[in-house]
């Protein structure tokens, strides 16, 4: 090896000691820090909004099914009266009312 190429790879080897070992460093610790600092703020806000969420969703399937319980013997009667076919399609959205057959009055 001669003298030049030497004195290039110490070269090479103290500006990397110089300048980009300490950037790694210093970009390790700034991860660091903003995981540490955000993180937890992060995750709290996701986890509340994530319980919000699931609040509203249940809140909504309480009111579905109270609406469910007072009218399902109004309703229900055109879903149980209309074709397989018109089930499939027109009373799509009442397909609920099959949790209420064996609750309706019997009709002669």
């Amino acid at each position: 090896m001669s003298e030049e190429s030497r004195l290039r790879r110490w070269l090479i080897i103290a500006l990397m000691g110089a300048f980009i070992l300490p950037l790694g460093a210093t970009l390790i610790m700034a991860s660091y820090k903003l995981v540490t600092t955000a993180g937890p703020m992060i995750w709290g806000s996701w986890s509340n909004h994530s319980s919000r969420l699931q609040r509203e969703e249940d809140r909504v399937a309480r009111i579905e099914q109270d609406a469910r319980e007072r009218s399902f013997q109004i309703v229900c009667p055109d879903y149980f009266d209309a074709s397989i076919l018109d089930r499939w399609t027109g009373y799509r959205n009442l397909s609920w009312c099959e949790d209420y057959r064996d609750r309706m009055p019997e009709t002669d």
